[in-house]
């Protein structure tokens, strides 16, 4: 991993111009770390056997709408496992019925991910029919209608994100403000590369949230949130869907230095691209092409190797009875004992647990 931009040691007395005040870096470390302080996500469970009492519950959690069409059963009943993280909220819904229902009104932007069989969905007069490989996207004021299939249940994973967080992180991504909603409906095709890709991480996300894994923790939870949304911004045609696959402009080195001199100002702190990006005034998407071509590697990845250097720099100057390789890990953001060993090893040919014990 180089140590300069386009050949030119990096400027040590720039970090002045960074961290002009004590309380500049003592303000930025209370807000970052404020983001993840709250409380880990605990998930939103619900059984019923009465239609009202499950249609106001689900409602509640996602968007107020009504059973248009519950076919007879011998037992009614409906499951929902939900867990809300930051800007999103999802969760299977199930109900042991062919069941049919109305949304009047969508809060925000939705996705709906049939996990058997298949859906119909008509909003604002489009008609979509999604099935396992696929969703259905709404955008903020729309209405929904699912109407589910002869011989099936109504059986999905819904996600509801919030209208702000969707626009804050298209912003990022174009550099520049947004007016208005954005025009983000209709089919969405999950079978290629990326659609299988992000299916795969909204899944896998919600169910090791579910369970209680580690990604309830907000400083893992909250970037995970982000990058679904980014994603959903990537594989969806809209408005700024042009723009989006526009290659970004070239910028300046000394932008990227700035940038690099604030990674490792502030690797402690659960720094995201959108967070880098808006201290050195870029876009997202030109912060990525800065780092490619001036530092062959991802802002994500030189944060990961500059926070792999302080925990080295940790377990040497470590005590073996009073640390944990783990407790150095975690303090640097790896929480993945198995991965975070095996990387160190690639890096310093030796096991963080030795370099604890002899230095």
């Amino acid at each position: 991993m180089s140590n300069g931009v386009g050949g030119v040691p990096l400027a040590r007395d720039r970090r002045a111009t960074l961290l002009t005040t004590e309380r500049r870096s003592e303000e930025m470390t209370a807000s970052y770390s404020s983001r993840g302080s709250g409380r880990p996500s605990v998930p939103i469970l619900l059984h019923s056997g009465d239609v009202e009492e499950a249609t106001a519950g689900v409602g509640q959690v996602f968007h107020p709408h009504e059973l248009t069409r519950v076919a007879p059963v011998s037992r009614f009943e409906a499951d929902l496992k939900a867990v809300a993280t930051g800007p999103l909220v999802a969760g299977q819904i199930r109900y042991n019925s062919n069941s049919d229902l109305f949304c009047p009104s969508i809060e925000g932007y939705h996705v709906n991910i049939p996990l058997s069989g298949r859906l119909l969905s008509e909003s604002n007069g489009e008609h979509t029919v999604v099935e396992e490989n696929s969703a259905v996207v709404y955008q903020t004021g729309s209405d929904a209608r699912i109407l589910t299939p002869p011989n099936s249940r109504l059986n999905m994973f819904a996600m509801k994100l919030d209208r702000v967080a969707v626009h804050t992180a298209l912003q990022d991504l174009l550099g520049r403000q947004v007016c208005g909603p954005v025009r983000i409906h209709g089919g969405l095709d999950l079978t290629g590369v990326d659609g299988s890709a992000w299916r795969t991480l909204v899944l896998n996300t919600y169910q090791s949230q579910i369970i209680g894994s580690m990604m309830v923790n907000p400083m893992l939870a909250e970037p995970l949130a982000y990058s679904i949304v980014v994603g959903l911004l990537s594989l969806t045609e809209h408005q700024y869907a042009d723009d989006l696959a526009t290659p970004a402009a070239l910028t300046a080195p000394a932008t990227i230095r700035h940038a690099v001199e604030f990674i490792n100002a502030h690797a402690a702190l659960p720094l995201t691209p959108a967070d880098i990006a808006r201290e050195v005034g870029l876009s997202v998407r030109a912060l990525q092409r800065g780092f490619r071509e001036f530092m062959d590697a991802t802002p994500m990845e030189y944060l990961r190797g500059v926070r792999m250097k302080r925990a080295h720099e940790d377990l040497v100057c470590g005590r073996h009875d009073a640390e944990t390789v783990a407790g150095v890990a975690a303090r640097w953001g790896f929480y993945h004992y198995g991965r975070f060993s095996r990387d160190y090893r690639q890096m310093y040919g030796v096991s963080p647990s030795r370099t604890l014990r002899y230095g």
